[in-house]
């Protein structure tokens, strides 16, 4: 829950300061997205100086989300007053080049149970389906009007990172604040089509490689699967194409946990973990220096293949005997 001192202490921070420097995180979602640019809405609405960051950039489906066209990928050389991180678990999550940003302070709101606490104010929930969600509340604990824009901003966020209400991170709370969101925004059906039913031939095709690629181990309770760049080549797609891929190994029946391992770079893989019923990935990430939530975690890591699939699937294994 968030606290009345945190709420005052933003206010304050807010109200007495003229510049802020949005970020949310790299490889990013809606989540992240949508909260970024519901803070940029109201502060600009306020006549502050917003800008909003992203190292990686947006991915080309979430550029529907209003404002996405100001999203800056490269670190000004000026000074901002405030720094606002949203929806990263670790200052690791905001990219290579975050040391180069000067500001007085930082404000870290996020909803990992593995955040480091890295902010001079941190407000962060994990009890809260998505970053969206927690930031709804904390516009109504600041008494912000959330107008029909920040609605479908957030709206958008909690629809994602709540695969669209059915993971297990949906509480009665999110429907609640999803109602209000419904009612204010600029229309759910539009956002569920244009997060769900506007993907190119490439992703599809890349679907069918990854499938191709799963492997089932413990009796069908673990299963694997790999993205290589090769793949992105030959269906003319890049790493954002692979966003929610890992759903498909997941959703196959007898499945606990799934596994996806996307090849970076030579010898460096990003490995996704997701689990169904009470299987703790967040613990298996941070073993290996990553992070993330109960039943959807993960970090990267460098090696072959091989020995990377093998430890692993080994400490996976071992959270499932």
């Amino acid at each position: 829950m968030i606290d009345t001192k945190s709420v005052n202490e933003l206010k304050s921070l807010i109200r007495n300061n003229t510049t802020f420097f949005i970020l949310s995180h790299v490889n990013p979602e809606p989540d992240t997205i949508g909260a970024a640019l519901s803070l940029y809405h109201y502060l600009k609405g306020i006549d502050k100086r917003p800008v909003v960051y992203n190292a990686d950039g947006i991915p080309g489906f979430m550029k529907f989300m209003q404002y996405s066209d100001v999203i800056r990928t490269a670190i000004p050389h000026g000074k901002f007053d405030i720094a606002i991180s949203v929806d990263a678990g670790g200052l690791d999550m905001l990219g290579d080049d975050f040391d180069k940003l000067k500001r007085d302070k930082t404000v870290n709101i996020d909803h990992h149970r593995t955040n480091t606490m890295f902010g001079d104010l941190n407000i962060v929930d994990p009890c809260a389906s998505a970053v969206c969600e927690l930031l709804y509340t904390l516009f109504k604990k600041m008494g912000i009007r959330i107008d029909g824009t920040i609605s479908s901003l957030l709206l958008t966020g909690i629809i994602y990172d709540t695969g669209s209400f059915r993971y297990r991170n949906t509480t009665a709370r999110t429907l609640r604040i999803a109602s209000e969101l419904v009612k204010r925004s600029h229309g759910i059906s539009d956002i569920a089509e244009r997060l769900y039913e506007n993907q190119s031939i490439g992703r599809l095709r890349l679907i069918e490689k990854m499938i191709d690629t799963i492997e089932l181990s413990m009796d069908g309770r673990i299963a694997s699967s790999v993205l290589t760049r090769d793949m992105y080549d030959a269906t003319g797609t890049t790493r954002e194409d692979a966003e929610g891929l890992i759903d498909y190994p997941k959703s196959i029946s007898g499945v606990a946990v799934a596994v996806l391992f996307r090849e970076t770079e030579d010898n460096r893989y990003k490995v996704s973990l997701r689990s169904k019923s009470n299987v703790d990935v967040a613990e298996i990430a941070e073993k290996f220096g990553g992070g993330g939530h109960t039943n959807a975690a993960g970090f990267t890591v460098s090696g072959r293949l091989m020995d990377i699939k093998n430890e692993v699937l080994n400490s996976v294994l071992e959270r499932l005997t």
